[in-house]
């Protein structure tokens, strides 16, 4: 009787498994990936851009019902900090995703100063890491585990500059403006190479972050006999507001953003003061897949409701992740997972072919190269002049 019983119950519980979609084996696992960037203040439509693109990708695995990997079956979910653009607020939440919450895998952070803080704590625990940091110093041979998602400055700046000396011939001086630390001082110096190198002086104005109002710094650029205003290192609040002040303050010279996509921040900040303003973006909102992915970020509701092109590169670099994470057979052995990464070549992306590059400059093949949209913002709206492809 008792072994009639115990058959029982194995075939009763067999049924409930299978009525329920699945096997034993086939029972979904969770995989959390941490997240740090800022969530607040000035640069939140970046931190938001890029979250929205790792999670709309993590949807589309969930939604096929999870990621396979080695026989199981994942579901992903985001685990985010809100750094606030700082070092301190950053460095706590990386040693909270990794000793706290288990994660080898992170995607952070927007801020220089802050990607290299974290970074201090991901390279010794061999935490793959997926900032959009600008400064050069991020990347390198003695950085095995960090790769970065997002084209900077250094690739992009000297295109946009000979588009500058092109469409205004007679100008000679420019003023940039910049967040004095370690983001803005990396920018500023590759932004004076390539102004030299075409025949533009680049004049520096640095700012102190937390700075409430900008109009000092941009009253000291009036009198230095500047033709074009570049706001680039700063945030999308703060290059909102310099464009605010510059044209309540009369200047209706060129207003240019070398860097940091913010096209619809700038339209909301500065409504019709921010036409004329020639712009950088990761993507163009126009292209039928960037538009699909702007639906679904409004859809989710973030609290920053201006869609940001960071999250394209953000989505692309999330689906080679996972795409690599099924080639290397495992979830959290790193060094496989990379590997397997940076042996996809090329990739179909939202805007266009991706690959990995930047061994020149970084010594490493570690920067993914994804095509770069220069344009003009015409009647309040989006005006695509040209595509740097790399």
């Amino acid at each position: 009787m008792g072994k009639k019983m115990g058959i029982a119950i194995l075939v009763i519980s067999a049924l409930m498994i299978l009525n329920s979609g699945g096997s034993v084996m086939a029972q979904t696992q969770e995989l959390k990936i941490g997240f740090t960037a800022p969530l607040s203040g000035g640069g939140m439509s970046w931190g938001y851009g890029v979250l929205a693109g790792l999670e709309l990708a993590m949807e589309d695995y969930n939604k096929a019902g999870g990621l396979k990997v080695g026989g199981k079956s994942y579901t992903l979910k985001a685990i985010p900090y809100d750094s606030k653009y700082l070092p301190d607020p950053a460095i706590t939440a990386a040693k909270r995703l990794i000793y706290e919450d288990k994660v080898k895998i992170m995607f952070g952070e927007v801020g220089s100063a802050a990607g290299l803080a974290i970074q201090t704590i991901t390279e010794p625990n061999k935490i793959l890491l997926f900032p959009n940091t600008y400064t050069q110093r991020l990347l390198g041979p003695d950085k095995p585990y960090t790769l970065r998602w997002f084209v900077t400055n250094v690739e992009y700046v000297g295109p946009m500059m000979a588009y500058y000396k092109k469409k205004w011939p007679e100008s000679k001086r420019l003023a940039y403006f910049y967040p004095d630390d370690e983001t803005g001082q990396d920018m500023f110096k590759w932004e004076k190479k390539a102004g030299a190198d075409n025949g533009i002086e680049v004049v520096g104005f640095p700012w102190e972050r937390g700075t409430v109002d900008l109009t000092p710094i941009i009253t000291k650029a009036l009198a230095a006999n500047i033709d074009i205003m570049d706001c680039n290192g700063s945030p999308p609040g703060e290059a909102g507001q310099l464009i605010n002040i510059l044209r309540d303050m009369g200047w209706n010279n060129p207003i240019v953003r070398t860097g940091g996509a913010v096209f619809y921040d700038l339209i909301r900040i500065c409504g019709k003061k921010a036409n004329g303003v020639i712009y950088h973006e990761d993507g163009d909102f126009t292209l039928p897949k960037s538009a699909a992915l702007v639906e679904r970020f409004k859809a989710k509701k973030y609290p920053s409701t201006s869609p940001n092109s960071m999250m394209f590169p953000s989505y692309d670099g999330s689906h080679i992740l996972f795409k690599a994470m099924q080639t290397a057979g495992t979830v959290d052995d790193t060094t496989k997972i990379r590997d397997a990464m940076l042996n996809i070549k090329s990739y179909d992306g939202v805007s266009g072919k991706v690959r990995w590059g930047g061994k020149e400059i970084y010594g490493v093949d570690h920067q993914l190269m994804h095509p770069v949209f220069i344009g003009e913002i015409v009647d309040e709206k989006p005006k695509i002049i040209f595509k740097i492809e790399f």
